[in-house]
């Protein structure tokens, strides 16, 4: 069982999911033009932790989009994702924005 968290900062979605095995078990997101980042990111963590019922400490890694976007974005959510991994010495997992939504358009 291969738990990944995964943090979304990169546009104006904030966003955070718990994967277990590939499949989302916990989601938590927000779309806006206020750029609620910096404000709403760990809670959106605790939340979801809350939510799938288990403890931070058993997150295996932790998956962050990195751009390209904004300076301000990128950096909350990687200095976040960094404090987490550091924390519970566990890996980071960068992902390319463009290449994610790209391969969200394949059928």
């Amino acid at each position: 069982m291969a738990l990944i968290l995964g943090i979304e900062t990169a546009t104006k979605n904030c966003s955070v999911a718990l994967f277990e095995d590939g499949i989302v078990i916990a989601e938590k997101e927000h779309i806006s033009d206020d750029y609620i980042h910096a404000e709403q990111l760990t809670l959106f963590i605790q939340q979801v932790i809350d939510s799938a019922n288990i403890s931070l400490k058993k997150v295996e890694a932790v998956a962050l989009s990195m751009g390209p976007s904004s300076y301000t974005g990128l950096r909350i959510g990687t200095s976040t994702a960094k404090g987490l991994c550091y924390a519970l010495d566990i890996p980071l997992i960068a992902i390319s924005t463009l290449k994610a939504m790209a391969f969200s358009l394949k059928s």
